[in-house]
């Protein structure tokens, strides 16, 4: 890895909001299919196999571990940003090896210090390197074998062996073959033109849905899923509306963001928002003055709510002249919006390797 590889990671890390909310994101997919993918990985990853992991870019696919092991959404951070960061695995050239001297974890950023690799003139679609994942070991390495399956999705099998490529090599092979033959690629892939959840897609007033309004604390059981997030209700983006939300779900330490639109278009606009963010983030999980349930901030750029429960997390931007009424029911309109796609855009009930 080249220190531009190092530098790249670190400023991927001060745009992503994983990096201090110490949670994952996944593809948005329908429960079915995402169902099949992790049943592929847990059927036909072979012994020895410690972690299968599909991810497309910074997205989880599916997710499978060995009995007992879980991997800490800042190791699930580290692993994406060291893939879509090297020009190695991008370019699908062999690293024979990659030597990491250390890898420190401070201030939700990581820095990593590697030797440069010897690559291998021939051109591959797989890799195989030693990383140390800090939160799941910190004095050991574990060996990653990736192979890119696509432009943007890849597979990374891990393992605590360093003599295991061919191995993990045949284990790929085969689930790639069970991937394709069930169409779960074809489905990753029309859920990248499909893109995340849109503010201007928020469905209307749970009133008018179900019969009763929701409030801030108050909890409702999810519906049935509706199979996109595009619904024919009312738009509120723009003037006095959301522009931007994060949903964090605790219990499964994963995190769903609409998409960026206008006026929060320009890269700019979006890391000065991600820093709002951590900021309030900060604030609302401080020791010495919480920690707070609520927070309401109005400036020259946003109004920004955040609601903190024991089971999620809500972050949301608003247009600066906006209502702060309108902000809280907005709010809860959100909340519901989630747990009603939760199957889709959440990896739910990964089941463990049998070994």
């Amino acid at each position: 890895m080249s220190l531009r590889a190092v530098g790249d990671i670190e400023i991927t890390e001060r745009k992503n909001p994983a990096t201090f909310l110490h949670a994952y994101t996944c593809l948005p997919l329908a429960y079915g299919t995402r169902q099949a993918a992790g049943a592929i990985l847990h059927d036909v990853a072979d012994s020895g196999v410690l972690f299968a992991i599909l991810m497309c870019k910074h997205k989880v696919v599916s997710l499978v571990g060995a009995q007992k092991a879980s991997l800490h959404p800042d190791d699930m951070l580290l692993l994406s940003n060291f893939i879509m960061s090297s020009e190695s695995f991008r370019q699908r050239l062999v690293p024979l090896f990659i030597t990491i001297e250390s890898l420190l974890f401070m201030g939700g950023l990581i820095a990593l210090k590697s030797a440069l690799p010897h690559l291998s003139p021939k051109r591959t679609s797989e890799s195989f390197s030693p990383i140390c994942l800090p939160r799941y070991n910190p004095m050991a390495f574990l060996y990653a074998y990736v192979h890119y399956l696509d432009v943007d999705t890849y597979l990374m099998l891990l393992t605590t062996s360093s003599d295991a490529f061919y191995h993990l090599k045949d284990c790929r092979i085969r689930i790639e073959m069970v991937l394709l033959k069930s169409n779960v690629l074809s489905e990753v892939q029309r859920s990248m033109l499909d893109g995340e959840m849109h503010v201007e897609d928020l469905p209307g007033d749970p009133l008018s849905r179900f019969g009763s309004a929701s409030h801030l604390g108050e909890h409702q059981e999810p519906t049935d899923s509706p199979g996109r997030f595009r619904e024919p209700f009312a738009g509120i983006g723009g003037p006095a509306g959301l522009w931007h939300f994060i949903y964090r779900s605790i219990y499964l330490e994963q995190y769903v963001s609409s998409e960026f639109s206008a006026p929060i278009n320009s890269p700019q606009q979006q890391k000065r928002l991600y820093r709002a963010y951590q900021k309030l983030y900060a604030s609302m999980h401080d020791n010495g003055n919480g920690p707070h349930k609520t927070q309401f901030r109005r400036d020259e750029n946003y109004v920004l709510l955040c609601w903190v429960t024991p089971d999620f997390e809500l972050y949301a931007a608003f247009d600066p002249l906006a209502d702060k009424g309108l902000a809280i029911k907005t709010c809860n309109r959100v909340c519901q919006w989630v747990k009603d796609v939760e199957n889709e855009i959440f990896l739910l009930g990964a089941s463990p390797f049998s070994w």
